[in-house]
């Protein structure tokens, strides 16, 4: 897998370097393309090492709440979830376990997924918008063993307690240095005293990977299980590098939360499978046109994607007042 990650990379670069899009004939694009997926993939160890051996390769650029912004490499990822996987294992999480992940759009996400995959465990991202009943009814039908959030949702969790008996290891995530919950275990305590190293061990392409519930438009929510090899790969190769054209140098854009299947999508597999670095703001409540506007224009944003609601908003605003570095944009629900 490594060399073909370098095929693409020098594919992407080359591209990149003379001012092309990834896809300029599509019947061409259609003809030569390959699926390339060794027997033991695995996008944690395989992809993001690769990215990780450039140790200053911009992977995140992060916007908190207060307006701090700090950068994140492929290395410290790398790194991060090394530490992850060392520490789920050590509270009990094992190869093939499922464990419910419901966090907003703060760091410990990616370290969290990261270690989870490195783990062979199977992570199931959930919205923060979901009630405590929700969490009960994802966690029985997952037979989850379990549970990382923010203090919102192990509030959320401790009035379901009762009704999730498979739930064994409960992760809270806050800033290093804050209390822990009853019950739970801090992921800083945990986390940042791991060894940054990870064994050699290996996941099957095939394996399972993640879980997604469907939205329960009709009936109640069902469980997708995606494997190491479909979400990844797929989003790497048709998402990133064709829907969303990302180079290795672009930074991203995507407004989704994390637990959609959308910031899978745009915000995990298919931007770092390409090499391309992420912008995220920590954004929390009703969409904000004017302070999206301004970080655009802030920062060094060139691949942007929406959704149609918040691309009509954000037109009713004064665009020809702000110089943005964006060459390409889409949207999705």
């Amino acid at each position: 897998m490594a060399k073909a990650n370098q095929r693409a990379d020098q594919k992407a670069k080359a591209a990149q370097d003379a001012g092309q899009h990834n896809m300029t004939d599509y019947e061409q694009a259609r003809h030569d393309f390959k699926w390339e997926v060794a027997e033991d993939y695995n996008f944690a160890i395989d992809t993001i090492g690769h990215w990780a051996e450039e140790p200053e390769k911009l992977a995140m650029l992060w916007v908190g709440q207060d307006g701090a912004v700090e950068r994140y490499t492929f290395a410290h990822f790398d790194e991060e979830s090394s530490r992850a996987a060392h520490a789920f294992e050590k509270l009990g999480v094992r190869k093939g376990d499922r464990v419910l992940l419901m966090l907003p759009r703060v760091v410990e996400w990616w370290g969290t997924m990261l270690g989870l995959m490195k783990l062979g465990a199977i992570g199931i991202p959930c919205t923060t918008l979901l009630t405590p009943k929700d969490i009960a009814y994802r966690a029985e039908v997952a037979e989850a063993i379990g549970f990382v959030s923010d203090a919102s949702g192990i509030e959320k969790l401790a009035q379901v307690r009762d009704a999730c008996p498979t739930l064994k290891v409960v992760v809270s995530v806050g800033e290093p240095g804050d209390a822990c919950p009853e019950g739970c275990v801090g992921y800083h305590p945990a986390v940042d005293v791991a060894s940054l190293t990870w064994y050699d061990r290996r996941t099957k392409a095939s394996d399972p990977c993640l879980i997604y519930f469907t939205s329960g438009t009709v009936g109640y929510p069902k469980m997708v299980v995606h494997t190491h090899a479909s979400y990844p790969v797929g989003h790497t190769a048709v998402t990133g590098r064709y829907w969303l054209d990302l180079h290795p140098d672009d930074l991203a854009w995507n407004l989704s939360e994390m637990g959609w299947a959308k910031a899978a999508w745009s915000n995990f597999f298919g931007p770092w499978g390409n090499g391309a670095a992420i912008f995220v703001q920590d954004a929390r409540g009703k969409f904000d046109s004017k302070a999206t506007l301004a970080l655009l224009e802030q920062h060094p944003i060139s691949v942007f994607c929406a959704p149609p609601t918040a691309y009509r908003v954000m037109v009713q605003e004064d665009l020809k007042s702000h110089h943005f570095a964006l060459r390409h944009c889409v949207g999705a629900e």
